[in-house]
């Protein structure tokens, strides 16, 4: 497996990058000036614990503090958690988030996938359910999916979540792109984060557009866990401008609603047009859009000064799937302006 990631605009030189799935409203004016204001705590080690980020984070998700973990993004949780748990044997789909199995590597486990089928549109079913079963230790799950883009019902969420429980097994719910999903809350595993032992994974990095500051958060269903996880990690492992954009970000009043409707207009327009001109478009219930076309389409992309996400590095994928953020109106008409000269000229 190839651990590729989008956003990699260092080794490819383009003019938009529709590979990352960024907020297209962008950085807050706020988190900006926070960040700018930050820089003389810089002279001093930030808040190891996090308290003021942590109190926000608790007061949004209605998690108490006290089971709340701040990170290095979203991706630092995720090899802390397979650290501290020690698991075995692990269930995770595939195709899905590659850091999953490159952690649970790290720490000698034995990855169990289970195949999402082409032919059901990569939806999860059942079958998932079912792989969950005794002598599984840990099963992320990613609602919605990266980078299929589809979401399950809470209804899902809840088997996944009971199973778990009854067979023993941690259940990592990673809820990344939740906020970009419309009444994200029906969706949330947060309701059920009593049954057994349970984690939920989120970040800053996308829906307040701050990548390269590095910030995301766990929260666990109970305290000995988050502490376990916590010895895990760094002590210092969120910088203090990091901690001051995250505290603005949340400060920031009816960013939720803005994102929804410019995300749902403009992501109305490019499957307008991708469903006459992609071979087949898939899931798309967040901030991204999953596609099939031909195997060099990414190449003529890049040739045209566009960044797309190759999935080929995903498990069970190859070079014909991509992946594609929604991005600002007149990107987007560069995009599908692109697509069109490429269907026309090659």
């Amino acid at each position: 497996m190839r651990h590729e990631h989008g956003g990699n605009i260092y080794s490819n030189k383009c003019d938009i990058d529709f590979s990352a799935n960024i907020n297209p409203i962008g950085m807050g004016i706020e988190i900006k000036e926070a960040f700018f204001n930050s820089f003389d705590m810089s002279a001093c080690y930030p808040d190891p614990e996090c308290r003021e980020l942590k109190k926000l984070v608790s007061e949004k998700e209605n998690v108490s503090a006290e089971n709340i973990i701040c990170s290095n993004g979203a991706a630092e949780l995720i090899f802390a958690v397979c650290f501290a748990m020690k698991p075995r044997k692990a269930l995770i789909a595939a195709p899905c988030f590659a850091e999953y199995e490159q952690a649970l590597s790290s720490v000698g486990c034995e990855t169990e996938k289970y195949i999402l089928d082409e032919k059901n549109g990569f939806a999860f079913d059942n079958g998932f359910i079912s792989a969950i079963r005794n002598g599984i230790d840990i099963v992320f799950f990613t609602n919605p999916n990266n980078p299929t883009g589809n979401i399950c019902d809470s209804g899902y969420v809840e088997s996944i979540a009971a199973k778990c429980a009854d067979c023993g097994a941690t259940a990592v719910f990673d809820e990344c792109f939740i906020d970009f999903v419309e009444n994200g809350e029906k969706f949330t595993a947060k309701k059920y984060l009593n049954y057994g032992n349970m984690i939920i994974l989120k970040a800053f990095t996308k829906f307040y557009a701050m990548p390269g500051l590095r910030l995301g958060y766990g929260m666990f269903s109970d305290y000995k866990t988050a502490l376990k996880v916590r010895s895990c990690m760094q002590t210092w492992n969120v910088s203090a401008p990091a901690q001051a954009a995250g505290i603005a970000a949340l400060n920031i009043k009816g960013l939720e609603e803005r994102t929804l409707e410019y995300i749902g207009r403009e992501k109305e327009y490019l499957l307008k047009n991708m469903e006459i001109l992609a071979e087949k478009v898939y899931g798309h219930s967040a901030n991204f859009i999953f596609f099939r076309e031909s195997e060099n389409f990414g190449k003529k992309m890049l040739e045209r000064g566009i960044l797309i996400r190759s999935c080929r590095n995903y498990y069970s994928l190859n070079d014909k799937y991509y992946r594609i953020a929604v991005r600002t109106h007149n990107e987007n008409l560069k995009l599908i302006k692109a697509w069109k000269d490429i269907k026309v000229n090659g």
